[in-house]
C-alpha cells in the first residue's frame, strides 16, 4: 500500500502509464528517457508509495509489476480525463501559456495537491490539449495549438466605429446649406441686377431728350439764318 497516496505526483502518474508487461527493471530508463541513476530513483519512489513491484534477481533481468493501488490510479486518471473542462483546468493552460513547463511550478502557483494536479494535466493531456516529454528523471509539458488557442481565445477587436450617418449628414447638410445659400445670393444678386436693369429702362432719358430738343433749335436757327441772308441778297442763292 502507498505510504502516503496524497503524494502522488504527475512524474509518478506518467512513468505508471509507461510501465508494460514485459517492462524490465534493467531498461526501464530508456522507457522513461532517463539516466540509470535517475530510473533507480523514480522506480524506488513508486515502490514505496505502493504503485509498483519488482523482483530483485541478480543480475536479471527484473520485471516490474503494476501494484492494485497503481492499477486503481491509473483508472482514476482515466475516469478524471473524460470528465468536462473547468475553471482549474483553463487556469492550468493560462499559467503554461504564461511559462510554466513543470508540474512543480503550476503546484507552487496554484496551490493545489501534487495528486489533484496529476489528475487535471492527465485530462489535459487525454484531450489533446497539452503533451508531455520526460527527460532526465523529470516530466516537461507543453501546450498543443488546440490548448494554446484555449488558453487565449481570438478576442474580438471592438473598434469605436463613429455615428457614420450623423458624421456624414453633418457635413452634407452643413455643405448642401453652404450651397443653397450661395444659390440664393446668386439668385438674389441675379435679381437685384434685373430690377436696377427694369429700373434703368423705366425712368426717361432725359439727358438724350435733351440733346435732340438743342440739335433741334440749332437746325432751326441755322435755317433762319440762311433764309434771311438769301433774302437780303448776300448769299450767291436763294432759298
Amino acid at each position: 500500500m502507498a505510504s502516503d497516496p496524497e503524494s502522488v505526483n504527475f512524474l509518478d502518474l506518467a512513468c505508471l502509464f509507461k510501465i508494460g508487461e514485459d517492462t524490465t527493471l534493467e531498461r526501464f530508463g530508456s522507457v522513461i528517457n532517463a539516466s540509470v541513476f535517475d530510473a533507480a530513483n523514480i522506480t524506488g519512489s513508486l515502490k514505496q508509495k505502493g504503485l509498483i513491484d519488482f523482483t530483485a534477481y541478480y543480475p536479471g533481468p527484473n520485471s516490474i509489476v503494476v501494484t492494485d493501488a497503481g492499477k486503481k490510479l491509473k483508472a482514476d486518471a482515466e475516469a478524471k480525463g473524460a470528465e468536462p473542462l473547468d475553471g482549474l483546468d483553463e487556469e492550468i493552460l493560462k499559467q503554461m501559456s504564461g511559462g510554466k513547463r513543470l508540474p512543480a511550478e503550476l503546484r507552487s502557483t496554484l496551490n493545489i495537491r501534487a495528486k489533484d494536479l496529476a489528475f487535471r494535466i492527465y485530462k489535459l493531456y487525454k484531450q489533446s490539449l497539452l503533451s508531455y516529454e520526460l527527460k532526465n528523471g523529470n516530466v516537461e509539458l507543453m501546450l498543443t495549438e488546440q490548448g494554446f488557442l484555449k488558453a487565449k481565445p481570438a478576442q474580438a477587436i471592438h473598434v469605436p466605429i463613429p455615428p457614420t450617418q450623423n458624421v456624414q449628414a453633418a457635413p452634407a447638410a452643413k455643405i448642401q446649406g453652404v450651397e443653397k445659400s450661395g444659390m440664393a445670393v446668386q439668385q438674389d444678386t441675379g435679381a437685384a441686377e434685373i430690377g436696377q436693369m427694369a429700373s434703368e429702362l423705366k425712368k426717361p432719358k432725359r439727358g438724350k431728350g435733351r440733346m435732340v430738343a438743342a440739335a433741334v433749335i440749332v437746325i432751326v436757327i441755322v435755317v433762319a439764318a440762311v433764309y434771311y441772308l438769301s433774302t437780303q441778297g448776300l448769299l450767291p442763292f436763294t432759298l
